[in-house]
Formats: structure tokens, sequence, C-alpha cells
């Protein structure tokens, strides 16, 4: 676990609520916006679960608000969501979802799953750190099982980390680590596993690339 991933533990720990207030204080900004991004999503991750059977077992790592799990629970799989702060817990609890306070870089999976959903969250993670994370859900997944993550593109950022944070969407009122991803590293990552790329696409920002979107199968 990378120092920076330590400490950037610590600042959600300590302040997720105050990321949830934000989000929410931004979404309602733009209603229609929000609501689009979201059923954009809901329809990407409904297209690449939906060939497993109801009742398969997901995990989703750093669930935030619970949202994105909450709706995988109503598509009927057994999915649990985890994260590291309480309050993201305590959210996704509200939500009727089954939860478990942990972090990927320190505990063990606790069963074998069908997939596993990480999304925004490889924001946070040093190049070591996602090598570890892409071995371990590997480790995690049934036969067939996928991976659905994204990062942040390296093509739309003038650095390739930085220690910040933002002045609207997701204020937190302290600052934390966040890393920018080339293709061709994250590719080299997954090349020191026995995933294969099934799908990989760029959305999102203004010239629709600012996240770097995979789907991995075992």
């Amino acid at each position: 676990m990378s120092e920076q991933n330590k400490k950037t533990v610590e600042v959600y720990e300590k302040n997720a609520s105050s990321y949830l207030k934000s989000s929410e204080l931004h979404d309602s900004l733009d209603v229609e916006k929000a609501k689009r991004k979201c059923e954009k999503l809901q329809n990407f991750i409904k297209k690449n679960i939906e060939n497993f059977p109801k009742g398969s077992k997901g995990f989703e790592i750093g669930c935030g608000d619970g949202s994105n799990s909450e709706y995988i629970k109503s598509l009927g799989y057994d999915i649990t969501a985890s994260d590291v702060a309480d309050d993201f817990i305590n959210s996704a609890k509200s939500k009727g979802v089954k939860t478990i306070k942990f972090n990927v870089l320190e505990n063990e999976f606790p069963d074998k799953y069908s997939f596993v959903f990480c999304w925004r969250v490889f924001v946070h993670f040093t190049k070591e750190d996602t090598l570890e994370i892409i071995k371990k859900v590997y480790d995690a997944l049934d036969d067939g099982g996928i991976f659905i993550f994204n990062a942040i593109n390296r093509e739309t950022r003038d650095v390739d980390d930085e220690w910040v944070d933002f002045p609207n969407e997701y204020h937190m009122g302290v600052e934390r680590y966040y890393k920018y991803f080339s293709k061709e590293e994250l590719d080299e990552n997954i090349s020191k596993t026995n995933f294969q790329i099934q799908d990989f696409h760029k959305e999102g920002g203004d010239n629709s690339n600012k996240w770097l979107v995979y789907v991995l199968k075992k």
C-alpha cells in the first residue's frame, strides 16, 4: 500500500460526509445532466453483467454513497458494497445494500465473485497499487468473471499525479492524491495477469476522453 493511498484513505475516513454533501449539491445544480450520467452508467453496468444468472455474486470496491450497488441489487444480483469510510458504508446501508468495510490493498476478498465493479476509485492509486489490485481481483473472480473499472486519462491532464481538492464537484476541504493513467500504463499492468481485455473505451469530458474504461475477463 503506497503512502499516497494510505494518506488518501485517512482523508476519506475523516471527510466522507463532506464528499457526500458536495456531490448532492453538484448534482442538484443540473438535475437533467446528473440523470443522464446516471442512466448512461446504469446501462453500461447492465450490459456487462446481464449475462450472469440472477443471484450471482458481485463486489463493489469503493461504493461511495452506494447508489451503484443499489442499482445492481435491483437487477437481481447478490452485491456487496465496500468502502474504507464509515459514512460511505452507512449511506449504502441506508439504501438496503449489503456492506463491508474493506481496504482492497490491505484486506482479502471474503468470497469468490462473478463480477467486481470499481468506479472512479483508481484515481487514488499509484501504478504499483493498481497492479496489486488487478491481481487480487483476478484471484477473487470465478472463471469467466469480469472486472469493470475506470481511470482518469493522462492525456487530459498536465501532470502524472497531484494532490488536489476540487472547488465544486467532490469538494472536501482537504487535498487527496490523484493519479492520471495512460492506456499504456494500465495495459502493461493488465498484461502481467491472465486477464483478457473484453472491452475498452474512452468517455466523458469535453472530448469524450476523460475516462479510460475497462472490462477485463478472467
